[in-house]
């Protein structure tokens, strides 16, 4: 069996999550690759990107073999996003009513809300994958919501989940024992995407109301 590096575990103090799945990771391998990435892309809050990046500097070592590595991952993605989009389609207007949050399913904003995203659902679901992951799980969900056909919701996700697991596992790969700090700041990159394009969304909001008032 080829040696660990064991400074990558001692380094991941960051991510208290982490260093339990990745202690698991050495043992069960692809079990625990699959099960943490199909869990966090199903909604659970679990740090599937870094671990995928942690599995992609094991490969470099020759703990994993890349081809398994990255299949397992892009399965994983696929099924995890797919069963959180069948609940969402299937039980998730009916669960957000039941807890209380009908005025805001039935109100005129949430329906533009809605009919926005599905003018853009196939960019939202693609970029989601791989560029903005923080929001997979919201994106999911008003995709089942919008009643998005499964078609194009597993199409883009396929895309989007391929570019993932090849960006975020090559660069654990290229990288090998700094793949901690790659991913810190490509959490760092994505939460300023995210609140750049919320910011630019908020204010097209502001500037249309003004518009319809004038």
């Amino acid at each position: 069996m080829p040696s660990v590096n064991i400074w990558m575990l001692i380094r991941v103090s960051k991510y208290p999550m982490l260093e339990f799945f990745l202690s698991y990771l050495l043992v069960y391998k692809y079990a625990v690759l699959f099960v943490v990435v199909a869990a966090a892309s199903f909604g659970f809050p679990l740090p599937a990107t870094p671990l995928i990046m942690a599995a992609g500097a094991f490969t470099a070592q020759g703990y994993f073999n890349i081809h398994w590595m990255l299949a397992c991952s892009f399965f994983a993605s696929v099924l995890g996003d797919s069963l959180g989009y069948y609940v969402s389609y299937r039980f998730g207007r009916k669960a957000l009513i039941r807890i209380g949050f009908r005025p805001i399913l039935d109100s005129p904003r949430f329906a533009r809300i809605e009919k926005s995203f599905r003018r853009r659902s196939r960019l939202s679901i693609f970029l989601s994958r791989f560029l903005f992951t923080a929001l997979w799980p919201t994106i999911n969900l008003l995709s089942g919501l919008g009643k998005i056909p499964f078609g194009t919701f597993v199409r883009y996700v396929v895309f989007g989940e391929f570019l993932y697991v090849v960006i975020f596992g090559g660069l654990g790969y290229v990288f090998g024992d700094q793949w901690e700090s790659v991913s810190s700041i490509s959490g760092d990159v994505s939460a300023i995407l995210i609140l750049t394009v919320s910011l630019i969304i908020l204010l097209a909001t502001l500037m249309r109301g003004r518009q319809e008032k004038g």
